[in-house]
């Protein structure tokens, strides 16, 4: 009994010792966000998704459908991709003052250079001023 007492919590420990599948990072104000993602596993896809939440007044809040965001990836090696995103801002649970948003960003992203990937996002648009209360990044690794 003893033994495979053992043995059951040696397992135990082992599967508990394993990288999470997900991450996720938050940074609150009003950016630029810059997020550090680690796309060493060069057998697994990545999934990204983006949250956030806005904060304001009812009049404010109701006119924003969405905003215009400027993703910047920057490899391993220095290799700079832009590119512009749109990111819906109807969210799924909301309250007089504030409103969730969770978006997908990408899916099965395999990277063409394993490594510390940077990500940043900022708004496009000076004028559109949107009540963010910081921006999320969950990125998911699945195995093939």
């Amino acid at each position: 009994m003893r033994r495979s007492s053992f043995f059951i919590l040696l397992a135990l420990l082992a599967v508990a010792c394993q990288e999470p599948l997900s991450t996720e990072q938050f940074i609150s104000g009003g950016g630029p966000y810059v997020f550090t993602v680690d796309l060493s596993d060069t057998t697994a896809a990545y999934d990204f998704d983006l949250y956030t939440r806005l904060d304001g007044d009812p009049e404010d809040l109701i006119p924003v459908k969405g905003t215009l965001l400027r993703a910047e990836w920057r490899s391993p090696s220095d290799s700079l991709f832009v590119e512009k995103i749109y990111l819906p801002l109807t969210g799924t649970r909301q309250s007089f003052f504030s409103r969730q948003i969770y978006e997908p960003y990408r899916a099965d992203v395999r990277p063409v250079q394993p490594g510390l990937w940077t990500v940043s996002f900022r708004q496009e648009d000076r004028s559109q001023v949107v009540p963010f209360r910081g921006l999320g990044l969950v990125v998911k690794k699945k195995r093939d």
